[in-house]
């Protein structure tokens, strides 16, 4: 993720002219770094209120007292009333902001108080599970005071915490919590952002304990709520988390405390030196399959399987032919798939059946892997034809210059709404691994459910309002039933990065995308959190710099990455490599592996 930096002191806000600012007598303290999640640990400690403090001083205070590290309010309630400090409620929401400016006071005539305003730009927004929100890109925040023994005591704080964009790219990081798709069978995560460090077991849990919250994908839990949840996650010597939900929890069949544990396992594994979880349900210590402790990496059963082949590619010229890519090689498919490569423009590979676009380009063959129940599918103007985990395929393509979406099942190939893609240019179009979410790009920018200014991710750190020249990326749920029939794409909520003519969008993984866009470099890979946050490349930061090919296509696979250019030839990204143009055929397309 972002590279970090030291905090040498707490960020400074800028007040008006006479204003002394914010109290001095904080103390830093720096302590080793988190090497595995390159986080800086420097401790600050904000001072207490000053005697005497003016009205703008004790509000510069309380800004700074929520720059805590290790995250803290108890400095922050000392500048509130008693009142004020019992019904503010900080892990309500996080906001983050930039460019402050506390302006004059001025008197409150109803309560002979004084009002202090806080001028800043709103960078981004995080609710109580740490989802990113839509932000306002200018704020004004009212701060009332009163007079408390002699000093000046915040009476009226905004919600929330109001921390510094300094201080969340030094602290916080995106995370994902996993929740469970509609069927309960597939984890899915849910990209969260919270402060790394001590506090990070118990964060984790008890975003996972507020539940999913997530307009891009159909979500449940068996995670209790948050009511009888130990306020701490304690991690042991031996690196095992204690997780106490109350004695409810042990009310779930054994079936559901085994989904309640894999939640668990897969979103503390994050969690350095974590190396099993010890779920409670007051007394008792839940063993769904039989151990007190679950160990991380435990419960697979619900992760969606890792690809496991390269790309495929159809070649044409000398070398014709439809084969796999492995690594920086090529070998032939299987003779048992019964794919023409004369007969074949286009290849996608499911978990046991095949698809093949005919040269005409009018017609899906859809084929098991033995080369069995064949059925052929209409189509026009194909943009993407693509696999679920389940082996259900959904097809994009443009019928009268609309996207239609359809599934292909085993046993019938069905039409399913698609919530205002018909209005979209869709260019590309792509599936996570756990199949409950899907990713397009746009051509323009676009309109329709989820298009207005601030939809979805928000703009994060880093990324301005604006579309880059045209484009976006934009990504919506699978809908299912509750027989695990999918029946149609949600509405797709646009992540507002600036990035121009984004094509070609690929999942890493499910809370990461990957994506070619236009840089001065020329075209090159992006990759970002799904929520819109956390972009990277385009060839900067260090990112490994794809010669200016004009690259057309891009494929993931774990750490590898392939892509096509504009003169056909194909390009390979390994582990810790540059990219390298392979010596094969020309390549008229690439698909994803399975």
């Amino acid at each position: 993720m972002r590279g970090l930096r030291l905090v040498a002191a707490a960020t400074v806000l800028v007040v008006v002219a006479g204003c002394s600012g914010i109290p001095t007598g904080g103390t830093v303290q720096q302590v080793r770094e988190d090497d595995d999640l390159g986080q800086s640990t420097v401790r600050y400690a904000p001072a207490p209120p000053s005697p005497g403090a003016t009205p703008q001083q004790v509000v510069s205070g309380y800004l700074d007292a929520m720059l805590a590290f290790p995250p803290s309010t108890g400095v922050a309630e000392q500048y509130l009333t008693q009142g004020a400090a019992e019904r503010w409620n900080p892990a309500a929401a996080t906001h983050v902001y930039r460019d402050p400016l506390v302006s004059a006071v001025r008197a409150d005539r109803r309560d002979d108080g004084m009002q202090v305003e806080l001028t800043a730009r709103g960078v981004l927004d995080l609710d109580a599970r740490g989802r990113v929100e839509p932000a306002a890109t200018r704020e004004r925040r009212s701060f009332g005071l009163q007079q408390v023994d002699g000093e000046w005591r915040i009476s009226a704080p905004p919600e929330g915490l109001l921390v510094t964009e300094k201080f969340y790219t030094d602290y916080y990081r995106a995370f994902p919590v996993f929740f469970f798709d509609r069927s309960g069978e597939r984890l899915a995560p849910s990209v969260v952002h919270l402060p790394a460090g001590e506090q990070l077991a118990t964060s984790l849990v008890t975003s996972l304990a507020r539940g999913p919250s997530d307009p891009t994908a159909q979500l449940r839990t068996y995670v209790p709520g948050l009511g009888d949840l130990r306020p701490s996650v304690p991690v042991d010597a031996e690196g095992v988390a204690e997780v106490d939900l109350g004695p409810d929890a042990a009310q779930l069949s054994v079936a559901d405390q085994g989904r309640l544990a894999a939640q668990l396992v897969w979103t503390l594994s994050q969690v350095r030196d974590v190396t099993g979880v010890r779920v409670s349900a007051g007394a008792t210590v839940l063993t769904p399959r039989g151990q007190r402790v679950q160990p991380v990496g435990s419960w697979r059963r619900y992760v969606p399987r890792a690809v496991e082949s390269g790309p495929f590619a159809v070649l044409d010229g000398e070398d014709a032919g439809v084969v796999e890519i492995v690594g920086a090689t090529i070998r032939p498919v299987p003779e048992a798939w019964a794919v023409e490569p004369d007969e074949t423009a286009a290849i996608d590979v499911g978990p046991s059946r095949v698809a093949t676009l005919s040269r005409s380009g009018d017609v899906l063959v859809v084929r098991r892997t033995t080369g069995e129940d064949r059925v052929e599918v209409a189509v026009t103007d194909l943009v993407s034809a693509r696999w679920l985990p389940d082996d259900v395929l959904v097809v994009v393509d443009r019928p009268g210059g609309g996207s239609r979406v359809r599934v292909v099942e085993p046993d019938a190939t069905r039409s399913i709404p698609s919530a205002g893609l018909a209005s979209l240019d869709v260019t590309s179009f792509a599936l996570s691994p756990d199949g409950s979410r899907y990713a397009i790009t746009t051509a323009g920018g676009g309109s329709g459910p989820g298009a207005e200014d601030g939809a979805g991710g928000g703009s994060g750190p880093g990324a301005e309002d604006g579309t880059g020249g045209g484009g976006l990326v934009r990504i919506g749920a699978v809908e299912r039933s509750a027989d695990d029939r999918v029946v149609g794409l949600g509405a797709s909520v646009a992540l507002r990065w600036d990035v121009g003519r984004p094509a070609s969008v690929a999942w890493v993984d499910g809370a990461r995308l990957a994506f070619l866009g236009d840089t001065d470099l020329g075209r090159q890979v992006f990759e970002g959190m799904a929520d819109g946050t956390e972009l990277e490349g385009g060839g900067a930061g260090g990112a490994p710099v794809l010669p200016d090919v004009g690259a057309r296509t891009l494929v993931v696979a774990g750490e590898q990455r392939w892509a096509v250019d504009r003169r056909d030839r194909l390009w390979y990204l390994g582990p810790g490599a540059t990219w390298t143009r392979l010596g094969v055929g020309a390549v008229s397309t690439l698909s994803p592996g399975v």
